[in-house]
């Protein structure tokens, strides 16, 4: 089973089965390590092929720095920058990155906490989320 269609199955499950009000953070960690251990990748270590990107979104009226501003943070938190796209509309920016957390030197929910409070101080919106769960979720 392909890994969009497998994540779905298992995000389908575990919210049948566990009551409503978990933090999104932990839903998501449940259903990757559920996706991770059906395709027989627990404990394979950090030398494992597939890295399971971060998908990272700001949007907010435009001003200078807010690349750099980000980039900081991610630099700081060893997290590298795969992809990145970002526009200009009429004085709104929005900016998209695909991020690799495999040498992180933080946690998935201190990274986007990281990313928010800097989001905050730019007074720009900002989304974390791992790829896989972004896809998962949008097809359900």
């Amino acid at each position: 089973m392909e890994r969009e269609a497998l994540a779905l199955a298992v995000s389908e499950i575990v919210l049948r089965h566990l009551p409503e009000g978990i933090p999104s953070p932990a839903l998501e960690g449940v259903v990757a390590d559920l996706v991770r251990l059906l395709e027989g990748e627990v404990g394979a270590g950090p030398e494992r092929a597939d890295v399971r990107h971060i998908v990272f979104t700001s949007l907010g009226r435009n001003r200078p720095g807010i690349v750099h501003a980000f980039s900081e943070v991610l630099a700081r938190c060893g997290v590298d920058i795969v992809d990145l796209n970002q526009t200009l509309v009429h004085g709104n920016f929005a900016m998209m990155m695909i991020l690799d957390p495999s040498q992180a030197t933080v946690s998935f929910e201190e990274l986007r906490a990281a990313l928010k409070k800097r989001g905050e101080e730019l007074g720009v919106l900002v989304f974390v989320q791992y790829e896989d769960m972004m896809r998962a979720v949008n097809r359900i």
